[in-house]
């Protein structure tokens, strides 16, 4: 309503200006009051409820009130909308009005029409607007092209009797069409084989509207264009149907980088280099080079509103890859990849202080080297809708240190192969794939490690979510998730991850180094898209680590062990910002997630990798299966590269660490105390959580 006034009130920045209008430079603005502009607005207003259904509103201002000893004026618009306009009935003849529009249909197609037609029924009692007639004509108009009448007309009229409404639709459907020609312009180096073969449709098939606009999108992805139009040169009105499309390529080459930061990966740096049709086919080469830095070492000490329980262990990670990606597998649905890439990174469940023969790579701490080739197959099925089947093959060397106890001195790195399958998918119904407020989405992951070749991880792993949206009103909806997956290892993996306490040395060792190996294959929780109020992957069992065990100082921090299985929830009302515009949004959320480890022996022994041992000589550590449970609230402001979040969490489920600061924990066990004499800090309840795009 206030968008159709041109009256305006202060804003609220102008009112919170005047508040300190009395501060120097500052001074009060006020919008001046014109009666001119105010019975303007009521015509205009008068003129919006009429468009929208209410033939006779009255709208006025008597209640405005003037306060003459400050020179200001409240208005107050007083409207009666009086009795809308209801839609009655919605038939659809033929053009010349004297038959039912079925009688020009096939049977298959009028047991469709049919189908439609009770669609358009459902709108029938209710508040009648040029626009819903609009959108009547414009949705029979699409079906008619989308069952092949490639040049089908429609007029109607409207009946009004006082506040009731009766819609008459002449249909002239025309002749069923099939594709006869498709024109390609504009197109210099992409061959216009590239460009029908991404076509869903070819001459000859039968028109539809709806194939043309998904030819136009697959024109899209191929990303060999800055622009494509699809559309229809004048031609005459018969059973056959030229399409056009229209193109203008995007540089053969192109660079492209951008820089971030991130509390865990610090400053963040990625470069690439892409040939978009690399000799021909419509096939893309890309050069990426990816630098997670990790700095500053400890935000906290640069930046303490970031401080947290893991940006004192910074992830980094130095990554690169050369992506060749084949589009049109034998089909225009499949898509094949090679990746061939190698990484250097600073795994947190590695020893802090890795001997690598080299200073640089001493000093980053870089525990991990990484190297192989991901081979993946994607089937598109619908629009954001896909199936893709992976392959990867790697070989990892993780430089674990030195040893102690029985083996001082001795080197303990591990140097094993990977091969893993992972089967993936996406699928759903929803109005917007990319910013859901209605419908559902499904994605599933299985994964099989140990086939066909040789590896140094053995597990079948399922995992999967999802996820649902449902508006309550205009400005009200309500989401809601649920996730969580299982593993399973099996082999000499299996045998070394479910060893007890007990087992012999040899045994436990190779326990630790599969426990490494496991790390990334492990659950955990946390983080803002996940369960709030805890750090990203520092919810459930932890460990306390000492990342300086090899100096003369101390520097503890907490390090998830893991679960072999996880169960989570996420609950979200997302509402509108009370004052602020349509941009603004609020939430409400509640989180929860199941941790659990079964049989396998995931917690570290003490003194192994800088974990923490405690009077009684074991390992610092928390519960390993825990309940996860945080709430909160948040805003979120829509931009144009999606929504910013801010989340404010509690935890409703802290175990015995959550609540004490490593630190303190660590210096109540160097004097001999438990851990549990530390301190607890209430403070460590809550936590922000930053994010861009929707929580879920």
């Amino acid at each position: 309503m206030r968008e159709e006034i041109a009256t305006t009130a202060p804003g609220f920045w102008a009112s919170f200006r005047n508040t300190f209008s009395f501060l120097p430079g500052l001074k009060q603005q006020s919008p001046s009051f014109d009666p001119l502009t105010l019975q303007k607005d009521v015509v205009r207003l008068r003129q919006f409820y009429q468009k929208n259904g209410f033939p006779r509103p009255s709208i006025d201002y008597p209640a405005s009130q003037l306060d003459t000893t400050d020179n200001r004026i409240h208005v107050i618009f007083t409207i009666q909308e009086g009795p809308p306009r209801i839609l009655r009935e919605v038939t659809f003849r033929t053009a010349d009005g004297t038959q039912p529009l079925t009688d020009q249909l096939d049977a298959p197609r009028t047991r469709k029409w049919r189908q439609f037609q009770k669609e358009t029924d459902t709108r029938k009692g209710k508040r009648y607007t040029d626009f819903e007639r609009t959108r009547i004509e414009d949705e029979t108009r699409t079906w008619l092209r989308n069952q092949g009448y490639a040049f089908a007309n429609i007029q109607s009229e409207t009946q009004i009797d006082s506040t009731s409404v009766t819609l008459r639709f002449l249909v002239d459907p025309g002749p069923l069409a099939r594709f006869s020609e498709i024109q390609i312009e504009g197109n210099d180096s992409v061959n216009d084989v590239v460009i029908r073969r991404a076509l869903p449709f070819e001459e000859g098939d039968r028109f539809s509207a709806a194939d043309v606009t998904a030819g136009q999108r697959a024109l899209f992805d191929l990303s060999l264009f800055r622009v494509a139009l699809a559309d229809m040169p004048d031609q005459p009105r018969d059973s056959t149907a030229t399409v056009r499309y229209r193109v203008r390529e995007a540089k053969l080459r192109a660079y492209s980088g951008q820089v971030g930061y991130g509390t865990q990966a610090g400053i963040t740096v990625d470069g690439s280099w892409r040939h978009r049709n690399f000799r021909g086919g419509g096939r893309s080469l890309v050069l990426g080079v990816t630098a997670e830095t990790g700095f500053p070492n400890n935000p906290a000490s640069v930046f303490p509103f970031l401080s947290g329980d893991l940006t004192k262990t910074p992830n980094r990670l130095f990554r690169t890859s050369l992506t060749f990606r084949q589009p049109y597998l034998f089909t225009e649905h499949l898509t094949g990849t090679l990746e061939p890439f190698v990484q250097e990174r600073r795994n947190p469940t590695l020893s802090p202080s890795p001997d690598r023969g080299f200073q640089l790579l001493e000093d980053l701490r870089l525990n991990e080297r990484q190297f192989g080739i991901n081979t993946t197959l994607v089937y598109n099925l619908l629009p954001f809708r896909s199936v893709s089947l992976q392959h990867s093959f790697s070989r990892t060397q993780q430089f674990r240190g030195t040893g102690t106890g029985d083996r001082p001195g001795a080197r303990l790195d591990d140097l094993f192969g990977k091969s893993v399958f992972t089967l993936s998918g996406t699928f759903g119904k929803a109005d917007d794939f990319i910013n859901p407020n209605r419908g559902y989405i499904l994605r599933p992951t299985v994964e099989l490690g140990g086939i066909p070749f040789d590896s140094g991880v053995e597990f079948a792993r399922g995992s999967g979510e999802v996820s649902g949206y449902l508006p309550l009103s205009d400005n009200v909806e309500v989401a809601g998730r649920v996730f969580g997956g299982f593993l399973q290892p099996y082999g000499e993996s299996r045998t070394n991850l479910t060893s007890a306490l007990t087992a012999p040395d040899s045994l436990r060792r190779n326990t630790r180094r599969y426990q490494d190996r496991f790390s990334d294959v492990l659950f955990y929780a946390g983080g803002a898209s996940d369960v709030r109020g805890w750090t990203s992957q520092l919810g459930g069992g932890k460990v306390l680590r000492d990342l300086n065990r090899d100096t003369a100082s101390t520097n503890y921090a907490y390090r998830s062990t893991g679960a072999r299985s996880k169960l989570g929830v996420n609950l979200e009302a997302r509402l509108p910002f009370p004052g602020l515009g349509d941009s603004w949004r609020t939430a409400i959320f509640v989180d929860a997630a199941y941790l659990e480890t079964g049989n396998l022996n995931l917690t570290p022994p003490a003194n192994v990798a800088g974990i923490v041992a405690g009077p009684e000589g074991r390992t610092v550590a928390t519960e390993r299966t825990q309940l996860l449970v945080g709430a909160g609230a948040g805003f979120r402001y829509r931009t144009p590269f999606g929504f910013v979040r801010l989340d404010a969490a509690y935890k409703l489920t802290p175990d015995a660490l959550d609540l004490r600061n490593p630190g303190d924990v660590g210096a109540k066990v160097e004097r001999g105390a438990p851990p549990t004499d530390a301190p607890t800090r209430p403070i460590r309840r809550f936590r922000l959580h930053f994010g861009i795009g929707r929580s879920f």
